[in-house]
């Protein structure tokens, strides 16, 4: 009796006769612990019973009331297999049954009745082979699909190349970059698509691959894409060793080659900014020294001169002293200008004057050979600038202009016109700093000279570089250092024969407050309109007061000196009621100028201080611009300038 175990092998008996049915289920005796058999009469008996189990094999006959077996290998959908039995063997019926996807085809018989059992055994294994085989090919065909699919999704170029550098295959990547369709690009020559040339180059890697069946990978431009590629080539070798293939892939690096040359040019401004600045400081330290040392020569060079006993020959040793002194201090200026540390006093200006003054002004100076085109727009806003250092800009600009012009013939513009910084419209300075948004006057001086090369673009900013005769190099480091105090930005661009063009910006003025200047340059009052007095003199430097006392001595002040401001400080409260006027450095050891000024003015408001130093002073001017009774005086001075300033608040 057949088990009713649900872990038996279900078959479906989809028999009309019951004589054979009966047969059918006596053959399945000899291994009725195997298997459970459900019984069908007609197709669509079948079909319900199939719709609530799911049978491990059907057997069925050919012939059944409402149609033929062979229907239910349709209904099986690959399933389970199909095993058709047939009264009357039929050579064209097994072949039609076999088409139609029946797994098996027998003619019912005793003896078939008999080893049906081992049939169905055998059916089963088969079946079991054969959904192997398929879920294997399956498996292949999906794997293959899914590799199709990586290797036309990947984004780099990708080709297949054999031995005779004939293309087997390529990825959509490669057939969209040239262009064409992936179909168009097997069996061609890889020197013909990626070369467009008519063999292989030596530099091609799978030339170099061929050669020693290595991995080759190197960096190229490819002239017919515009592009630049990082190629490797790797080989595809058989069993044996031998080279079949080899797997082209190409990179596209374009953009992060720009990238990394961007970055490389960030990286070189960055260093030259950095470099200008260490130029700036120590440019300004070195201005500020020397200042101090040439108030000392020219504090000596007064005292010679006013000493009856010095006679005219010495007189004029002292005078040629002077004015290599004054020619020191003039370099000393420009130091601190490329520096920043020289702001001299700003205000609210028009700058189109001023360029067109000085532009007359050079007019008869520049060589007939070059005609000199100034154009003036008359939108320009004002600017906050020093007029005296915007000429000297104007100055240098045009006389590097007219000087790479040279003795032949050429033209140099200069042209002021008005412009506006949006976020859509941005303007970056030489360094590649970007400018703020807002309006500036804009001068730009170009000129048809010689040019630049790019070391000299490089270093054109640099203080005493120059391509001219030895001694000079600080114009345009000074120039720049005036623009940077200006809060501007410069532009340049040169090529070698075909001339160059600044363009310098200066921001629109905003409302400040005006300073007004302490002590003119040129001005001197003589000896006799001195007035007497105590004077506390306040320097770091022991030769400085040394100097100056004497000087203030020979003006006939009477002297107190101290060393640094929290010592003038004392030297005040104990002899404050008698001190007229105070004389003070900036920069100085303990305490320095600002922070002694800040103190003393808490104490006494109307105390006349003049505030002395070799550095810049711009900010110093800016924090006393409403104390009428606080001076500026630069190092060094002459003895003109130094009563001046005396005359003023004594």
């Amino acid at each position: 009796m057949l088990t009713d175990s649900p872990s038996a092998l279900l078959i479906l008996i989809v028999e009309d006769d019951q004589g054979h049915a009966e047969l059918i289920e006596r053959a399945f005796d000899d291994a009725a612990d195997s298997y459970r058999l459900l019984f069908a009469t007609t197709l669509k008996e079948a079909r319900q019973v199939l719709q609530c189990h799911v049978p491990r094999l059907v057997l069925t006959d050919y012939r059944l009331p409402d149609g033929s077996g062979s229907e239910l290998v349709t209904t099986a959908e690959g399933a389970w297999p199909v095993i058709l039995m047939t009264s009357h063997g039929s050579e064209q019926l097994a072949v039609e049954a076999l088409k139609a996807g029946v797994q098996d085809y027998i003619v019912k018989s005793p003896e078939t009745f008999a080893s049906l059992s081992r049939i169905v055994q055998r059916v089963l294994r088969e079946w079991d082979m054969l959904q192997e085989r398929r879920e294997i090919e399956e498996a292949i065909h999906r794997a293959k699909h899914e590799w199709e699919q990586t290797f036309d999704a990947v984004p780099d170029l990708i080709a297949i190349i054999d031995g005779q550098q004939t293309i087997t295959r390529a990825n959509r990547a490669m057939a969209e970059r040239y262009g064409c369709r992936t179909a168009d690009l097997i069996g061609r020559k890889c020197y013909d698509v990626m070369y467009g040339a008519a063999c292989v180059p030596n530099s091609c890697p799978h030339h170099r691959l061929l050669q020693d069946k290595q991995e080759h990978v190197q960096e190229i431009h490819e002239e017919l894409l515009g592009r630049s590629f990082d190629i490797s080539v790797s080989p595809l070798l058989d069993p044996a060793g031998n080279l079949k293939a080899c797997v082209h892939v190409a990179r596209d690096i374009t953009a992060r080659k720009k990238a990394e040359e961007e970055r490389l040019l960030l990286e070189e401004q960055f260093r030259q900014a950095q470099k200008l600045e260490s130029l700036g400081v120590l440019s300004g330290g070195i201005a500020h020294d020397f200042n101090n040392i040439l108030s000392i020569i020219l504090g000596h060079c007064f005292l010679i001169k006013d000493d009856r006993k010095t006679d005219d020959a010495c007189r004029q040793h002292v005078d040629k002293i002077e004015t290599a002194a004054q020619r020191a201090a003039d370099l000393c200026r420009q130091m601190l200008a490329y520096a920043g540390k020289d702001r001299p006093v700003q205000a609210c200006i028009q700058i189109g004057p001023v360029v067109n003054e000085i532009m007359k002004m050079l007019g008869s100076g520049i060589d007939k050979n070059v005609a000199v085109e100034v154009e003036l727009g008359h939108d320009v806003p004002e600017i906050m600038a020093n007029s005296s250092q915007i000429q000297q800009i104007v100055m240098n600009l045009a006389i590097n202009a007219s000087e790479a012009i040279g003795c032949m013939p050429g033209t140099i513009r200069v042209m002021l016109g008005r412009k506006v910084v949006t976020p859509g419209q941005e303007e970056f300075d030489f360094q590649g700093k970007a400018l703020p948004c807002g309006v500036y006057a804009c001068l730009e001086i170009s000129d048809s000279g010689c040019g630049m090369n790019e070391e000299t673009c490089r270093r054109i900013f640099e203080p005493f570089y120059t391509t001219k005769f030895t001694g000079r190099g600080l114009g345009m480091s000074a120039t720049l250092g005036i623009i940077n105090a200006h809060t501007g930005a410069v532009q340049f661009s040169s090529t070698p024969g075909a001339g160059t063009t600044f363009r310098v910006f200066f921001p629109s003025a905003a409302p400040q407050t005006e300073i007004k200047p302490m002590a003119p340059a040129s001005s001197h009052i003589e000896a006799s309109d001195n007035k007497s007095g105590v004077i506390l003199l306040v320097d770091d430097e022991e030769c400085l007061r040394d100097i100056g006392t004497a000087h203030l001595q020979s003006l006939g002040f009477s002297v107190i000196s101290a060393s640094n401001g929290r010592e003038a400080l004392e030297v005040f409260r104990r002899h404050g009621s008698s001190i007229n006027l105070i004389m003070m450095d900036m920069t100085m050891p303990v305490m320095g100028g600002r922070e002694a000024y800040l103190e003393i003015r808490r104490q006494h408001s109307s105390l006349p201080i003049v505030i002395c130093s070799g550095h810049g002073l711009e900010g110093f001017a800016k924090s006393v611009a409403h104390d009428s009774r606080a001076g500026i005086l630069p190092k060094p001075y002459t003895s003109g300038q130094l009563q001046n300033v005396l005359a003023t608040f004594l």
